[in-house]
Parts: C-alpha cells; sequence; structure tokens
C-alpha cells in the first residue's frame, strides 16, 4: 500500500517539474522572439537621422549601439544621447521613440570657427573652443588661424569683434594670443598689430581709420601698437629715430 502512494506521489513530482520546465521554456522563448523577431511589435525596423551634415549616418548608428530587430524598450534613450553627444562633432542630440518601431535621432552638429595651431599641428575648433577631428582642411582654407596658450576658448570673441571691421579681417594672416590676455594679429605684407586686453572693437577702429587715412598697410612697417587707448605707435622695418617708432596720439 504505501509503496504504491509513493509510486503515485512520485510520479505527480515527476510530472510537476516536467509541466514547469515547460512553461518556463515557453514564456522565455516567446520574450525572446518579442526582442528578436521583425514582424512582431515593438521590433526597431527603421532609425531616422537628422541634423547631420559632416558626420555619416554610419557613424551615428555605430556609436549609438542600436539595433535593428530589437526590442525597442530595450535600451535607454538617455544613455544612447550621451553616447552620441561624446562624439567630437556632435554639440547635442535628441533621441526619440516612434512607435511601434522607429528610432528617431536628431544632432546639431559643431560649427568650425577657425584653425588652432598648436605643436605644429593643426586642429579645426568651435565657438565653444572644442577640438574637432578632421582629416582634411580643404573645406575651412578660409577661417582665421589662431595660436598661443588659451587662443581656442577666446577666438570666438575675437572674431566677433573682427566682424565688425571686414577690411581688417580680409588682410589677416593669422593671430596669436599673448600670456592669455590678449592678442597680436598678423596681417598681410607681415605687419604685427598689437591689441589691448580691454576695448578690442575701439583699437580696430583706430587700424581702420589709419589705415584708411595715412595708408599704413602699403608703408614698410613692421609694428602697430594699440595697446595704450590715447595712441598708436608704429615701428618702421627701416630706422627713422633711434628707438625705430613713431608716436601718434588719438583722443577718444
Amino acid at each position: 500500500m504505501w509503496r504504491y502512494l509513493i509510486s503515485i506521489i512520485k510520479s505527480s513530482l515527476f510530472l510537476f517539474f516536467v509541466f514547469t520546465g515547460a512553461v518556463v521554456g515557453a514564456v522565455y522563448f516567446y520574450s525572446d522572439s518579442l526582442i528578436r523577431q521583425p514582424y512582431l511589435p515593438f521590433c526597431v525596423k527603421k532609425i531616422e537621422f537628422d541634423g547631420n551634415e559632416r558626420i555619416k549616418d554610419i557613424l551615428l548608428l555605430k556609436v549609438s549601439k542600436i539595433r535593428y530587430r530589437s526590442n525597442i524598450f530595450s535600451f535607454s534613450i538617455y544613455e544612447v544621447k550621451k553616447r552620441l553627444e561624446d562624439i567630437a562633432w556632435v554639440k547635442s542630440a535628441i533621441v526619440r521613440r516612434k512607435l511601434p518601431d522607429t528610432i528617431y535621432i536628431r544632432v546639431a552638429e559643431r560649427i568650425p570657427i577657425a584653425i588652432l595651431q598648436s605643436k605644429y599641428k593643426l586642429y579645426l575648433i568651435d565657438a565653444d573652443g572644442e577640438i574637432l577631428e578632421n582629416d582634411s582642411f580643404s573645406a575651412f582654407g578660409n577661417l582665421l588661424i589662431v595660436t598661443g596658450e588659451g587662443a581656442e576658448k577666446s577666438a570666438s570673441r575675437l572674431l566677433n569683434c573682427l566682424d565688425t571691421f571686414p577690411k581688417i579681417r580680409r588682410q589677416l594672416a593669422f593671430a596669436v594670443r599673448i600670456g592669455k590676455r590678449r592678442w597680436n594679429l598678423k596681417i598681410n605684407r607681415g605687419i604685427t598689430v598689437k591689441l589691448p586686453e580691454n576695448g578690442v572693437s575701439y583699437a580696430l577702429s583706430i587700424l581702420e581709420e589709419i589705415s584708411d587715412g595715412n595708408g599704413f598697410f602699403n608703408e614698410d612697417i613692421s609694428i602697430i601698437d594699440l595697446r595704450m587707448p590715447d595712441r598708436v605707435i608704429v615701428t618702421k622695418r627701416k630706422q627713422l629715430d633711434n628707438d625705430g617708432s613713431q608716436q601718434h596720439r588719438y583722443s577718444s
């Protein structure tokens, strides 16, 4: 009698475990299918890219780590955004789910404003002073070259001032940041223009005035010193006096 009951109990336990295993396996298989099968709901079938002109779609896809046919809820939108914004050319990124099967990615690219020369190498920089990766400078030959410690962080302010003086801007060869405080401009014909630490726009207006009125850009000038607000100190390559310079006083 007892042997019969024990046999029944063992058989029941065996059937219970078999049934439980079958149910668990079915649930796992079904949930895995929801993630991987392209024809099931909420699987990524399309990824839309917007706003990228210099960054290729394939790079955005690779960095995002989003996989086609994966479940659209299987990854963090925030983490994808962070990975995309780690790309040097990406200023900001927006990532959205467009149910049932599309991911929308929009990036705002950084815009080069100048070329930084540092340690005999050239780099593109944007208005924030961020260095942008680039294999070729052929498309950016008209950008101003800046150099010197802190030049990348201050270039935007200098260029904003120069926008008001297009004649001077056209004659610029490059700009040198001095002591992280001020700029020296190198203009055509090899002239060095020393700008003050403050009042750059006023100094540039004086430079434009003397270039128009006195033709300084056409003479044998070596240095134009505008660091003092009430005077211009001009040094010629050929010695005119003992110190090789002439002072012109301007009233503000």
